[in-house]
């Protein structure tokens, strides 16, 4: 296939996978949702470290990598529990932002933490994705939301994807980006389980329909597949353009909400997502650096 078609693919995937990951619990817990979405994502991850041959043997990994691949891996289950409560309790199109909003927090993360330059470019683009995540997370709650409630484990979420991306940065080296993903995400599945038994949450079992099961292993396959079709879009095209392509999952999630799960959108909402969508290209276009 085309690079462009897989990229295209690839974004409806990415977009397709929350929407199936709030079908699943209609009638299960977020916990055994989150375990059972994540057994699904850590194969998935397991299929493509093995095409691309980026498996990593543990006993070939130092020990401080290591150590940052189980904090990492902690904080990406956590990370599962919290978006999937998240999305049971709210909206996808606003549940969505506020996790892309972890851009943000890198941003600053990146200037504070690691002493990266402070720019006017940085600046201007965590100003146009703030208003963007704001305008969209706080508009009026649509059908199937809970005003207020899901909040708290979006922005959990978020902060916590945000602290993965820094303790990649502090001591995950020497490893293959699939093979990291395949042992972090071996330990949050891990977790996630030990979390759903702690909890009790296993019990959903039981009162978990047939079709939920089917709808939350579809949204682990949409991620896996997403990665999939974008591995195969910047292998065969020009990386620039994908990185900007892949943007769009936003888009689509939005757009998919709406169709199959009725929520409603307001101009407010289409305008913050224009505003993040903006913010997202900037970022990624070669554009002069200017200083602070």
């Amino acid at each position: 296939m085309n690079w462009l078609v897989y990229a295209i693919l690839g974004v409806v995937l990415a977009g397709a996978s929350p929407v199936f990951a709030k079908s699943g619990m209609r009638k299960s817990n977020a916990h055994l949702a989150a375990a059972l979405r994540g057994t699904i994502l850590f194969f998935a991850a397991w299929f493509m470290a093995g095409i691309t041959k980026s498996g990593v043997p543990l006993d070939k990994l130092g020990k401080t990598t290591f150590l940052y691949l189980i904090f990492a891996g902690i904080a990406t289950g956590i990370v599962w529990v919290c978006l999937l409560r998240a999305l049971q309790l709210g909206d996808v199109i606003k549940v969505v932002p506020v996790l892309e909003g972890s851009i943000i927090l890198d941003l600053v993360v990146g200037m504070v933490v690691f002493r990266d330059a402070i720019t006017w470019n940085k600046i201007i683009f965590i100003i146009i994705l703030t208003a963007g995540v704001v305008m969209m997370a706080l508009r009026n709650s649509g059908r199937g939301g809970k005003r207020g409630n899901w909040i708290g484990y979006g922005l959990a979420a978020m902060i916590l994807t945000s602290v993965t991306v820094a303790l990649d940065r502090i001591g995950i080296v020497g490893v293959n980006s699939y093979g990291e993903r395949l042992i972090q995400y071996g330990i949050a599945m891990v977790v996630v389980w030990i979390i759903t038994f702690a909890t009790g949450g296993y019990k959903g079992l039981r009162s978990m329909s047939f079709l939920d099961g089917v709808y939350l292993c579809l949204s682990g396959l949409c991620t896996g597949g997403a990665w999939y079709c974008f591995f195969y879009a910047y292998l065969l095209g020009k990386n620039s353009t994908v990185e900007i392509i892949e943007c769009f999952d936003l888009v689509a999630a939005v757009m998919l909400g709406c169709v199959f799960m009725r929520e409603r959108t307001t101009l407010r909402s289409v305008f913050g997502m224009i505003l993040m969508m903006l913010g997202f290209i900037l970022m990624l276009m070669d554009i002069p650096v200017i200083p602070f």
